[in-house]
Order: structure tokens, then C-alpha cells, then sequence
């Protein structure tokens, strides 16, 4: 079921990468993640260092990245991109979904926050346009995460909003 959802998203990429074909992208991907067995049973791992895990369901040669994703309610995740594109969808639970960018005085700022709950999706274009944070609120928040590249294998920044402190790092 996965990888007929990743051939049915890869056509819908297939004209580029923007908002539309990201949003159609995101609408499939709320609509598949209900259909009994989509997810898989799997071992998640740590994430971010905290108490959030994921687990790669499917990542195509090019690239195409599909993720699971656990975000605890007691911690959020470090400010951080991932140098993709990307689509999250919630599938259980409610997410606190906070999209960052950095001002005219480079300085990082909140762009945006939204509560996602199950079949609500948040996109983000390629950098600079893919800085944010998760959290889960009143328990943990399940989401898939469709990503341009293997973001598992590339390093991605860590964002101290207060100091401005920029880390580079592999997840971990």
C-alpha cells in the first residue's frame, strides 16, 4: 500500500514541486492514511535527541522519503529543517505545528502555528522554507511525513531561536 501510494504521489510531482502539487499530494496522503493497514507495523527510533521517534517506511532511489513520526506531548522538537521539501500529515492525535523563518534582521521567528489533528497537513517548500517544530498536545501526535530526499541520511540544522546558535547535524 505504501509504495502504490508513493507511484500515485510521484505522479502528481510529476509537473514540479509547488504549493499546488504539494497540497494534491497532501489531500492523498490524508485520504490513503485512513485506509485500514496503511501503516505498517514498525520499530520506531529516536529522534531529535528527545522523546519523538520515526521510523522510514519507504525511500525510493531517487530519493522520495516516506516517514513516521512520533511527537511527544511532554517536549517539543528542537527548531530545525531538513533541507527538503516536505509534507506532514497527522494521523493520530493533535499536533502543535510551528513554521519558522527568519526575519528581515535574521533573526528566527514564528511564521505560523497550527493545531493538526487526524487528516490535517501542513506543507513547506525547499529551504530557506522548511524551518519548524512539532509537538504533541494532551499525548503523542502520529504523522506521516512525505519527504523530496532521504532527509535520514543528510544533515539538517538545529535552530537556538534565543541565541541564534545554528547546529548542523544528522538526526539522531
Amino acid at each position: 500500500m505504501v509504495s502504490e501510494f508513493m507511484a500515485r504521489a510521484r505522479l502528481l510531482l510529476a509537473e514540479g514541486i509547488d504549493d499546488k502539487s504539494l497540497n494534491a499530494v497532501g489531500r492523498l496522503l490524508a485520504e490513503v492514511s485512513t485506509e485500514p493497514d496503511f501503516i505498517p507495523q514498525t520499530e520506531m527510533r529516536s529522534l531529535h535527541g528527545g522523546d519523538a521517534t520515526s521510523a522510514v517506511l519507504q525511500t525510493d532511489p531517487d530519493g522520495l522519503t516516506l516517514m513516521l513520526g512520533s511527537f511527544s506531548a511532554k517536549e517539543e522538537t528542537p527548531v530545525h529543517n531538513h533541507n527538503s521539501w516536505g509534507i506532514a500529515c497527522v494521523v493520530q492525535g493533535v499536533d502543535r505545528y510551528r513554521h519558522w523563518h527568519h526575519d528581515d534582521e535574521g533573526r528566527l521567528k514564528i511564521l505560523y502555528e497550527k493545531e493538526l489533528r487526524p487528516g490535517s497537513f501542513v506543507t513547506w517548500l525547499d529551504p530557506p522554507h522548511d524551518i519548524h517544530s512539532q509537538q504533541g498536545i494532551g499525548g503523542p501526535a502520529l504523522e506521516l511525513v512525505l519527504f523530496g530526499k532521504n532527509t535520514m541520511t543528510i544533515p539538517r540544522n538545529y535552530y537556538n531561536p534565543e541565541t541564534g546558535e545554528v547546529r548542523t547535524a544528522l538526526p539522531q
